[in-house]
């Protein structure tokens, strides 16, 4: 359950007493008057709000026809963008709201005391009769294009079109002006994604989440008309039209005020590549449909993981193997390395291994894995399937809380017992006798920032993990498989093995369950490159 779902929870009670209360005023016959003073006077102290704290600034409020119907097609960067259209003029606007929001506690009451119109996701045409229907009347419709706040749900920041710097638009408001001939309003606001980010609501991830005293900016720019019959406009018209309104709002808008996000996707292969102990290129010389990047734990040999060369290589396969920053040579070359640079080293090789093919699995093993889960939230064009193979999100030992004050006093510490099957110990452990305590605390605020970007994990993936592990707790494979966005996730258990399960007991039937996932996203990449040849 996500955060904001835990707190709407907890103001549900509230939110129901309200509902009675409001719904006693509407017998009595005072909520309609009620309503229209309550609006006009949340609209006055908003302005005055947003005046002294955000410095708002509202330029071309002359394009805003009066008294006729129009669309007002705004970016959206947060949740105060409703708020602060809504004070930026005179004239009344009226907000189109996901219908999601009728479960919200207290806000689906502000979406009633605004008399917003409900859409479904993912096609409504009676909702978009609905929106036609009010700008008819006359209203001034605010749409927000994009659907929904880059980086707030399933959809980062790194989505947004490179010519806009925005989410692809929907049809939705092109269909509405068609339908109507009304004007569609391009309107830029700059500023409100620094101020209150999704990151502070509904993600609840920057706290305490309240607006910042960032300037903002509203800008409407001159009409648009698309004065064409609905029926006559092709699929690839319509596009060209949305288009073409979100560049004019894209041009409204000083993107150097947007929120600046921390970590952005690379796009070329660094000059220097980390390590890599096993690598294999297509025999042709041509970029194969699909490829393996393969990823070790913290304090790993790469023999923890290169049980899976041999299957690649009969799968006929390209792959990387790389060796993460400090590990393959002592532990004290730990020392000074954190997880950035363990990511950017996955993400070196992602990008190299990129030229040889056109679309990648990420299988991680304990580190590796949450290094596997950040590339596939962060590369989803690249990435066509995740093996998480028990991805150190969580950890079995009560005492690694301790970490953030031992690593001020102790440099290292005993590497904990990764095997139940104790002659495969002997024979296969080539893992580090001790690690760096400062490495590790940061492996535990990595095991933090992960979960963060779960939600953008779209690929699908396959979670292995153990209910024996005594270094990762098990229930990290459930946090993960509630948290990723992806359609076809699995979980499969097993009993026996302990963390290294490459290695230890099960390692067959854990090698066999990889690549049969490897298989199956095989038959699709395959099966989606002939579709994409015969269209």
């Amino acid at each position: 359950m996500e955060r904001y779902e835990v707190l709407n929870r907890v103001l549900m009670p509230a939110d129901e007493a309200l509902g009675a209360g409001l719904n006693l005023l509407k017998q009595v016959g005072y909520y309609e008057p009620l309503k229209s003073g309550l609006h006009a006077g949340l609209k006055a102290v908003l302005l005055q709000n947003f005046k002294t704290q955000n410095k708002l600034e509202v330029i071309g409020g002359e394009n805003i026809p009066e008294g006729k119907g129009c669309i007002i097609a705004a970016n959206h960067s947060s949740w105060l963008d409703v708020q602060v259209l809504a004070v930026s003029t005179d004239r009344r606007f009226y907000f189109v709201a996901k219908s999601e929001f009728k479960e919200w506690p207290f806000l689906r009451r502000m979406i009633e005391l605004n008399e917003a119109i409900y859409v479904r996701r993912g096609g409504d045409p009676q909702g978009l009769d609905a929106i036609s229907a009010a700008v008819a009347e006359g209203k001034a419709v605010v749409i927000f294009p994009e659907g929904t706040i880059p980086g707030e749900e399933d959809i980062p920041r790194w989505d947004v079109e490179p010519d806009t710097g925005l989410l692809r638009g929907h049809t939705g408001v092109v269909r509405v002006a068609l339908a109507t001939g009304a004007p569609i309003i391009p309107c830029g606001i700059s500023g409100t994604g620094a101020a209150f980010p999704p990151e502070m609501y509904p993600r609840l991830q920057m706290l305490p989440p309240l607006p910042r005293p960032v300037p903002i900016t509203v800008r409407f720019g001159e009409p648009i008309y698309f004065k064409r019959s609905q029926s006559e406009v092709t699929r690839e018209e319509l596009a060209e039209m949305t288009h073409k309104v979100m560049v004019a709002i894209s041009s409204l808008i000083d993107h150097s005020r947007d929120f600046k996000e921390e970590r952005m996707p690379a796009k070329e292969v660094p000059q220097v590549l980390p390590k890599m102990a096993y690598t294999r290129s297509p025999a042709n010389g041509k970029q194969a449909p699909l490829g393996v990047l393969v990823l070790h734990g913290f304090t790993s040999d790469i023999h923890c993981v290169d049980p899976l060369v041999a299957p690649l290589d009969q799968a006929d396969l390209p792959y990387r193997f790389p060796v993460l920053r400090g590990h393959g040579t002592r532990y004290e070359d730990m020392e000074g390395t954190t997880w950035r640079d363990w990511y950017a080293d996955g993400e070196a090789a992602l990008l190299d291994l990129a030229r040889d093919a056109q679309r990648i699995i990420v299988v991680g093993l304990s580190m590796g894995g949450l290094v596997a889960l950040d590339l596939a939230a962060h590369h989803r064009d690249k990435v066509a399937g995740v093996v998480s193979v028990a991805a150190a999100l969580k950890f079995a030992d009560p005492l690694s809380v301790l970490t953030p004050v031992l690593c001020k006093v102790v440099k290292w510490w005993p590497s904990p017992n990764a095997f139940n099957d104790q002659e495969l110990k002997r024979r296969e452990n080539r893992n580090y006798p001790r690690f760096s305590t400062q490495a590790f605390q940061s492996l535990r605020e990595y095991a933090a920032e992960v979960p963060k970007v779960l939600s953008f994990v779209k690929a699908p993936i396959l979670i292995l993990q153990s209910r024996k592990d005594t270094v990762v707790a098990p229930t990290s494979a459930q946090v993960i498989h509630e948290k990723v966005s992806s359609k076809d996730k699995q979980i499969m258990w097993f009993e026996k093995t302990n963390h290294e399960m490459f290695l230890d007991c099960e390692a067959p039937a854990v090698i066999a369950a990889v690549m049969d996932f490897v298989r199956k996203v095989q038959d699709q990449v395959t099966s989606q490159g002939q579709a994409a040849d015969r269209t």
